[in-house]
């Protein structure tokens, strides 16, 4: 961790007041940040840090202090924070570094991954259980199915899939190990054989684990060829912590970073508002409305117009593979790699709220 005044910005944002920032003057700083492969912290509080108290229109507000970090402190704390406040004796922020410790989610969320769809027995698998009878009626059957299948896909990938890590892993070990002894006696053609079964299943576990980190980063614009393990996984760590919710700043100013607590500030908030009824703040006025672009009764009504099996498939197979799944966890890779038309209901009675009609 680096971190203290650097009389530097890192970006063109960091200052309020006085004369913008020069792109000149950001080629230092970004230059070594990049070089000494380090991020800034995820922080709290006061986003300028510093003030020439100065009155008037020669008030500046700058940030100058900072709060860097690289790869090998974000594996050792990886739920670290920097709150910036500011002082009464200084015309800097004080700047408090802290490691909250974020306890285990008693459940964990279930995702589709699109590797899964490579197993063979995938497709008959997932037939099988949406086939298999309900009893229930209306859009409970649909949750009921989605629920049951969860369970399915979730033993196909114990049973058959495991820890992609360790299984790339063990599959490159093992390919390097064939190649080692078939290096040894070079006309030993079983020991070539076996070199091709071995590199058969590595390029198998190769694409799986290609997809799983795919997906996990949201990385979708790096080709196959140019995989870059290293770089996925800093993405990775730089997206959980980014995506991590383990504190918040209460009504009264203080930093509550105990896990219980922030759980439960999020549920109650959520209460507040879900289930409620409330009315509108403000009337519409009528005559604000024919003074702007209105649609014609031609595209009033083909915006009613229901969508066809077709509209559905291409807005699906337009979705990205990698983007981030619905409630029920099932990204648009798992429709992809299903569809047979049939599931265009599904999406219909579920996920209609996903399309919309532009206007011609």
């Amino acid at each position: 961790m680096v971190l203290g005044d650097f009389n530097a910005p890192f970006s063109g944002d960091d200052r309020s007041g006085g004369c913008s920032i020069a792109s000149v003057e950001l080629v230092d700083p970004i230059g070594w940040k990049t070089n000494a492969k380090m991020e800034a912290i995820e922080s709290m509080g006061s986003y300028f840090t510093w003030t020439n108290n100065q009155e008037g229109l020669a008030r500046i507000y700058s940030k100058i202090d900072h709060a860097l970090i690289n790869e090998e402190w974000l594996d050792i704390f990886p739920h670290c924070l920097a709150v910036f406040k500011w002082e009464v004796v200084s015309d800097h922020c004080s700047c408090v570094v802290s490691n909250i410790p974020l306890e285990a989610m008693r459940t964990k969320l279930f995702r589709f991954d699109n590797f899964w769809s490579s197993h063979p027995d995938f497709n008959q698998l997932v037939l099988n259980s949406w086939r298999a009878p309900v009893h229930a009626t209306g859009l409970r059957v649909i949750f009921t199915r989605v629920v049951r299948l969860k369970h399915h896909l979730k033993k196909l990938n114990r049973d058959r899939f495991g820890d992609v890590g360790s299984g790339y892993q063990s599959a490159m070990e093992a390919l390097q190990t064939a190649q080692l002894q078939a290096q040894e006696k070079p006309q030993d053609f079983q020991l070539q054989e076996v070199v091709k079964e071995r590199a058969s299943e590595f390029h198998y576990q190769e694409q799986i684990y290609h997809s799983f980190i795919v997906q996990r980063s949201k990385i979708n614009w790096i080709r196959k060829g140019d995989v870059n393990s290293s770089f996925f996984h800093a993405f990775l760590k730089k997206r959980k912590a980014e995506n991590s919710i383990v504190s918040y700043i209460n009504d009264q100013g203080l930093l509550i970073d105990d896990f219980k607590e922030v759980v439960g500030h999020f549920v109650e908030h959520f209460k507040n508002h879900l289930g409620s009824s409330s009315l509108a703040t403000g009337i519409v006025d009528q005559s604000c409305l024919v003074l702007g672009s209105k649609l014609s009764v031609e595209q009033q009504l083909y915006l009613l117009k229901p969508f066809s099996a077709k509209e559905i498939r291409a807005a699906l197979f337009s979705i990205p593979s990698t983007k981030l799944p619905g409630p029920d966890g099932y990204g648009s890779g798992f429709f992809k790699s299903m569809w047979k038309g049939y599931w265009s209901g599904y999406l219909l009675s579920n996920r209609s709220w996903f399309l919309y009609r532009p206007i011609p």
